[in-house]
């Protein structure tokens, strides 16, 4: 018997961003963003034929879409290093991912980064529905080139985040570094998940920071793996409190 999906589609709307995300936690095919006001309709007819059914491939943001026949993943933020880091962290995690947003970068990127990790934190504690059969900690390794990094996680629903990936410099590309750790602990804050992130070393921050995210993504399938019947654990909170 298959498990049952694991999908959210949400949207969150502040003063300074608007947000949509749709994201499955193992794959496929992803629901269709929430219809919404401060996202037109596509003009061509049969890409709204086909939005009202799924994720269309946003075509403006080439670099951060990537349709197979497992994955679904297209992001658009308006600051592309964080597109280019939400892409690896979806397509390590095993996830589908859509985000689009539309934020007060004429300020800076501080509310678009905060608000993106908010509802994809959001969206990921909502796909994950009850906290049962999982695997519940999971750890990842990642190098990439010169840099190494690590990723602790615990679906615990007790927030924390502790994130030391060591930059070197103020931004990367349009992405301020302090808002690299500062998204991450709004995710974790979101998502209800305890967090561990460290860089152990590396001379170049954007691998510091892709390696980071990678190892999350592992971390991530690990802890999500879910215990099927006839498993240790099938059907229960894995927590000696017998709740999560």
């Amino acid at each position: 018997m298959p498990l049952p999906a694991r999908t959210a589609s949400l949207s969150r709307n502040t003063n300074e961003t608007k947000i949509q995300v749709s994201l499955s936690l193992d794959g496929g095919v992803l629901p269709p963003y929430e219809p919404s006001s401060h996202f037109p309709v596509p003009t061509d007819p049969l890409e709204a034929e086909a939005a009202k059914k799924g994720i269309v491939p946003n075509k403006d943001a080439a670099h951060a879409t990537q349709f197979t026949p497992t994955q679904q993943i297209t992001i658009s933020t308006g600051i592309g290093f964080l597109d280019h880091m939400l892409h690896a962290l979806a397509k390590h995690s095993g996830w589908s991912l859509a985000i689009r947003a539309k934020g007060d970068l004429y300020i800076d990127d501080h509310h678009t980064t905060e608000d993106t990790f908010l509802a994809l934190g959001t969206a990921f504690t909502t796909a994950l529905g009850a906290r049962q059969s999982l695997a519940r900690f999971g750890r990842g390794d990642a190098p990439l080139d010169e840099a190494l990094s690590w990723a602790v996680i615990d679906l615990s629903s007790r927030p924390w985040a502790v994130i030391n990936i060591g930059f070197k410099r103020e931004k990367i590309g349009d992405l301020s570094t302090e808002m690299i750790t500062h998204g991450l602990q709004s995710f974790a804050q979101a998502a209800g998940v305890t967090l561990h992130i460290g860089c152990t070393y590396g001379d170049n921050d954007h691998h510091r920071a892709e390696s980071a995210f990678k190892a999350l993504a592992v971390a991530i399938r690990a802890a999500c793996a879910r215990r099927v019947e006839g498993e240790v654990g099938a059907g229960d909170v894995v927590s000696t409190k017998g709740v999560l």
